[in-house]
């Protein structure tokens, strides 16, 4: 590859959106020390710096470009979220895509070796607050996260990720302008029972970064973006009827099934991820809630079957619940049923 192919290269995908990465600024600085610490040791000069550049082009570039499938998937993140790096990853204050203010009032880490349980006590201002973790593996743990001694987990991370992931932080009744102490627990996901006791595989435990931000909600409702509407076919199953909302104004939808049916949903908006959905089948509450899987322009590759009846025509209930509080951060969302 040539100095004219790679300036082909960042033209093309120039002008592509960039990607909801938080980190992405701390990214980008960490892969431009590394080039430069690169041709140092090559020796520098203009065409050793560019062979060094191409060299590393299959890792190094898509991670620069906006837009670029490498960026969503996060290998930018990955390469920089060292046990000494982690906290670079946890910025005492960003902005969300929305406009939405972040600001860190707390952060700890647990590390490697020592304890697997750390506290954090934070003021309670009355904003809303989300948890943050950023972990460097290859364990395949997670983090639980309370703010009871005893009571259920208040979130939880299920996977050991390089790239910042942030989770809504319930805070148990009336607790404003008081304090808070906030614990995060490693899990093994690995863990197995042996004579009662839990036997650790022999892994190398995550290194984890772990911190609480309190966000400000925008002084007006934020308009979420626009998306694809579903397909009109997902495989064999055809679309019999599709509904589209915005959260909260419109939080339910009802539709009328018969025979095999599947379903699919997408949402757009900063809190996309939070949007969970559950069933009402003839008045009847269907068990679980599930979460807006396909965001932005992402298509499903298949439908989600109904528990429901197929001899008769059914009413099926939809009704959206966001995880956490949304203040003025509304989700765009769209239902489709498919006759299978």
């Amino acid at each position: 590859m040539t100095v004219h192919d790679l300036r082909d290269v960042l033209r093309e995908h120039g002008d592509g959106p960039s990607p909801a990465n938080l980190a992405r600024h701390e990214e980008i600085a960490a892969r431009i020390r590394r080039i430069r610490l690169r041709r140092r040791m090559l020796g520098g000069g203009g065409v050793v710096a560019v062979a060094a550049a191409v060299a590393l082009g299959v890792s190094l570039l898509p991670g620069l470009l906006p837009g670029s499938a490498e960026t969503r998937r996060g290998p930018a993140a990955e390469a920089t979220a060292t046990p000494t790096g982690l906290t670079g990853l946890l910025p005492e204050q960003f902005t969300a895509s929305d406009g939405t203010k972040y600001r860190r009032i707390a952060i700890t880490s647990i590390k490697r070796t020592g304890p697997t349980k750390v506290s954090v006590t934070i003021p309670v201002s009355g904003k809303p607050l989300d948890v943050a973790a950023v972990c460097a593996g290859p364990n395949k743990g997670g983090v639980r996260v309370s703010t009871s001694a005893h009571g259920p987990a208040s979130a939880i991370f299920t996977r050991c990720s390089k790239r910042m992931e942030l989770q809504p932080l319930p805070v148990p009744g009336s607790t404003s302008g008081t304090k808070l102490t906030v614990t995060f627990d490693a899990i093994d996901w690995d863990c197995t029972s042996r004579n009662g006791k839990c036997v650790q595989p022999k892994t190398v435990p995550g290194a984890w970064s772990l911190a609480v931000y309190e966000w400000t909600p925008p002084a007006r409702p934020v308009e979420p973006p626009p998306f694809k509407e579903l397909p009109d076919h997902v495989g064999k199953a055809q679309l019999a009827e599709r509904k589209t909302g915005v959260w909260p104004q419109e939080s339910s939808a009802t539709f009328k099934v018969r025979g095999k049916a599947g379903f699919a949903a997408v949402c757009t908006g900063d809190l996309a991820g939070r949007l969970l959905f559950s069933f009402e089948v003839d008045g009847r509450q269907q068990f679980g809630s599930r979460s807006c899987s396909w965001e932005g322009s992402a298509f499903p590759s298949a439908v989600s079957d109904f528990a429901n009846p197929t001899d008769r025509t059914t009413t099926v209930k939809v009704t959206w619940t966001m995880l956490g509080s949304g203040t003025n951060r509304p989700v765009r969302w769209s239902f489709g049923v498919y006759r299978k």
